[in-house]
């Protein structure tokens, strides 16, 4: 009876602790990342935080082009809630509920404000270790866009 409970003491502690560092992995996406759009001649800066939930988020802090041609603030003016057309730039999500899986980060969707579209959304670590792969889609990932994100810090 001990050798069975030691048993199942030990394989309860081995999953905890491969749990933990598979979170701890995942928090490998944390940054700030330069992300050209793979529609547009536009670039934002992401910052990647950690939700209270476990899952990762991105806001854009930063666009290149801040201003529309005439010289009119930009705005989230694709939006198709029309509730949402009148934010900056700065106060847009553009991506939510991404989960750490394995070895890369899925289920999660990515609104894109230079269309107003919105993409299912997965990441991986490039092969530097720093940069991120992302890969839009919708449907499944095989028919989809990628795009690199250059980690900034």
């Amino acid at each position: 009876m001990k050798k069975l409970l030691s048993t199942i003491l030990l394989v309860a502690m081995m999953s905890l602790g491969t749990t933990l560092f598979a979170q701890g992995n995942g928090d490998k996406l944390l940054g700030l990342y330069r992300v050209e759009s793979p529609f547009s001649d536009d670039v934002a800066k992401v910052l990647v935080t950690k939700a209270k939930n476990g899952t990762y988020t991105g806001r854009i802090t930063w666009v290149n082009k801040p201003t529309n041609p005439d010289g009119t603030p930009r705005t989230d003016e694709k939006n198709s809630d029309p509730k949402l057309r009148n934010r900056k730039p700065e106060e847009i999500i553009m991506f939510w509920n991404i989960k750490y899986e394995g070895d890369e980060w899925v289920d999660g969707t990515l609104y894109d404000p230079y269309s107003g579209k919105k993409f299912s959304v997965k990441f991986k670590l490039a092969k530097n270790g720093s940069d991120v792969q992302a890969r839009y889609y919708k449907g499944i990932p095989a028919v989809g866009i990628n795009a690199t994100w250059k980690r900034l810090k």
